[in-house]
């Protein structure tokens, strides 16, 4: 048998482990690259809850800073950086505008009231979170979310959620209390609405 006859089969079997070395190398790199993909995200959450707490903080104290015959929240969050209400001495709630871990933009969604105040943040991405349980009781309401959109960092403030506090007996500054079923005014001889207790007339 010739030399050349048995070099042909080792260089066959040579190929094929070639190749199935470079399979083995490939399906690798891409676990790894999973592994960097989900760790990186994992370090964007972690990011967005301290920036969004960070604004969150920063609208509250915007809030709790105002005059307290005109406090309200900021309209912009550039406010929070430097806040020019009283020009002779700027106040900062903010060191910078910071951008969104998640989009890497500096466009945020904006929580805002009827009259046009910011009084929270969220990132405008849709992108499901890894993180579902295990938030700090600030953060207990992002349980179970979606979407990082759910993740809204709110002021805690009962002022920055008229509905909830109008509720609990709270209206904020200048504000008008909100109508509910047992003070919104009825004409006379109007029965009241359904689910209403309508107060007996006392005895004289």
């Amino acid at each position: 048998m010739r030399i050349g006859e048995r070099a042909r089969p080792a260089r066959g079997f040579v190929y094929i482990a070639l190749l199935i070395g470079l399979a083995v190398i490939g399906i690798g790199l891409s676990a790894t690259s999973e592994v960097w993909t989900q760790s990186r995200q994992r370090e964007k959450e972690e990011e967005l809850l301290f920036v969004g707490n960070q604004i969150r903080q920063a609208i509250s104290r915007y809030y709790l800073q105002s005059p307290p015959s005109a406090r309200r929240f900021p309209m912009t969050l550039d406010e929070l950086v430097e806040d020019l209400r009283t020009p002779d001495k700027p106040a900062r709630f903010l060191r910078k505008l910071y951008a969104d871990p998640m989009t890497n933009t500096p466009q945020w969604g904006e929580v805002r009231l009827a009259n046009g105040q910011l009084v929270g943040v969220y990132s405008p991405s849709s992108e499901k979170p890894f993180k579902v349980f295990g938030f700090a009781l600030r953060d207990k309401t992002f349980l179970d979310k979606d979407r990082y959109s759910d993740w809204v960092f709110r002021s805690a403030l009962p002022a920055a959620n008229p509905v909830l506090a109008a509720g609990a007996g709270y209206t904020a500054p200048g504000a008008a209390p909100l109508a509910t079923p047992g003070n919104v005014p009825r004409p006379n001889n109007t029965p009241p609405p359904p689910g209403v207790v309508q107060p007996l007339p006392r005895r004289r």
